[in-house]
């Protein structure tokens, strides 16, 4: 147990920052939650520590550990708590879970009346605890609160500037940012030092005029984009189904995929799947026509895959390429594999007027 509690308090050590100030924005909150864990941690590791013994010392500490761990579920609440589909909102979910396993353990710890079980209980929060904390070097879902703050734009303070990530920095203090993804922050040289946020997971550093540049490894993502980047236009872009075909995936959407991918397509339990921000992601990602047919005919719906038939999955591919406002044709999408669906890159269309131009969809009718 000893081992735990010191691993974590050096981990918390790294990632805490406190400020005087209520959070107002996700990064504010996404710091005030690691210290609500820093404080959870310090109460465990008092009494570990301490001179006091007995039952109600240790339940004490115990409550005084559930009362922080509540305040950080508290600030992830809040940041969850929005229609939009963050990049890091898979890490921060993760990060929700472990913090529910370690309220739970806390609660039985307050219950027991053998110091022995007590213990368990306690070893239990801990491991939950360093899982909701996370690692700055580790990306999506089991990143944590720290993963996020160090590879998604959650690293991004309030009223900081945002710039392309994928663009030398022409300005510092800046962060550079491509489809949610944290890049690079730039600072200024002078301040380099004092500037730097303790989250960020550091790949290179590199001096551009008069800032220092510090990258993540998302910065290998831009290279890759820029050799394969080619401009989309509705005449390169290839019909790839019918309207009607679309009409009836519409059908479809709603009964099967419309729960965890919302009636705007922007996401709710599951990510978005259509318009600006997922055109953008799949951009970024590189992803191919292939690659989307893929994950929607072989692990869609998430509860049940695979559980559709072609021509339901096939539907449902015309409809959400229609709602990116994908030109329709006289060839409906196709039931089987195609091998050319490897050579046609996902990415935002230019030269179309999407219908909800704030979200970048097209209406199917």
């Amino acid at each position: 147990m000893r081992t735990m509690l010191a691993l974590l308090v050096f981990a918390l050590t790294l990632t805490c920052a406190t400020s005087a100030q209520p959070p107002r924005d996700d990064h504010g909150n996404a710091l005030a939650a690691l210290g609500e864990v820093q404080t959870a941690v310090g109460a465990i590791v008092r009494i570990e520590d301490g001179n006091e013994t007995g039952r109600i010392a240790y339940q004490g500490a115990a409550r005084r550990a559930l009362n922080a761990v509540n305040g950080a579920l508290s600030y992830v609440d809040t940041m969850l708590d929005q229609r939009a589909t963050p990049r890091w909102q898979p890490a921060v979910e993760g990060a929700k879970v472990n913090l529910l396993e370690a309220q739970e353990n806390l609660k039985d710890a307050i219950a027991e009346h053998e110091m022995e079980d007590y213990q368990t209980d306690l070893t239990r929060t801990l491991a939950s605890l360093a899982l909701a904390v996370g690692r700055p070097s580790q990306d999506g879902v089991l990143g944590g609160l720290s993963g996020a703050l160090a590879n998604t734009d959650l690293a991004v303070p309030a009223g900081a500037i945002r710039v392309d990530g994928c663009s030398a920095p022409t300005r510092s203090p800046a962060y550079g940012v491509v489809a949610g993804r944290l890049v690079y922050v730039a600072l200024p040289r002078a301040a380099a030092a004092a500037q730097i946020p303790l989250n960020l997971d550091v790949r290179s550093v590199t001096v551009h005029g008069g800032d220092i540049v510090l990258y993540t490894v998302h910065a290998s993502a831009c290279k890759r984009q820029r050799t394969r980047e080619v401009a989309m236009t509705t005449r390169s872009v290839p019909p790839l189904y019918t309207a009607t075909q679309a009409h009836a995936g519409k059908i479809v959407y709603a009964r099967y995929c419309l729960q965890c991918h919302g009636a705007d397509l922007q996401g709710t339990a599951g990510p978005a799947v259509a318009g600006t921000e997922f055109l953008k992601n799949a951009k970024f990602d590189g992803w191919t026509m292939s690659d989307v047919r893929t994950t929607v005919f072989l692990n869609m719906p998430f509860s049940n895959p695979g559980s559709l038939t072609p021509k339901q999955y096939a539907d449902v591919m015309a409809f959400l390429l229609a709602s990116s406002c994908y030109p329709a044709g006289a060839t409906p999408f196709p039931q089987t594999v195609r091998a050319s669906f490897a050579s046609i890159s996902i990415g935002p269309i230019s030269g179309v007027h999407a219908t909800n131009p704030k979200i970048g969809t097209c209406a199917v009718k």
